[in-house]
């Protein structure tokens, strides 16, 4: 299974802006990985997700961490249909929502 950078909220943070930056296919040659762990949207998504569950875990349930969710899937979709600006922005609106989380 796929490793992640992040193991908390502050690292989680730049984890969304490195999805933000690379997304939906500029994603860096991952060093000593296996073929199936390669960045791919799938992949760097999941990762969004997970980062969102060890967020809630590190701080509680918030309604910003419901809006992270809700951001994550209507930019994947976006990714998904080509529109990429859209996917961006909205990635963009979760990490200046996520930024003003103490960490």
């Amino acid at each position: 299974m796929a490793r992640f950078p992040f193991s908390d909220l502050h690292s989680f943070k730049d984890y969304v802006v490195f999805v933000r930056m690379c997304a939906p296919n500029q994603f860096p040659v991952r060093e000593g990985v296996r073929p199936e762990d390669q960045w791919t949207l799938e992949l760097a998504f999941r990762g969004l997700r997970e980062g969102l569950l060890l967020a809630i875990e590190e701080k509680g349930q918030r309604e910003e961490f419901d809006q992270c969710e809700k951001l994550v899937d209507e930019a994947y979709v976006h990714y998904q249909d080509g529109r990429r600006k859209d996917g961006f922005m909205l990635l963009d609106q979760m990490h200046k929502i996520l930024r003003k989380i103490r960490t």
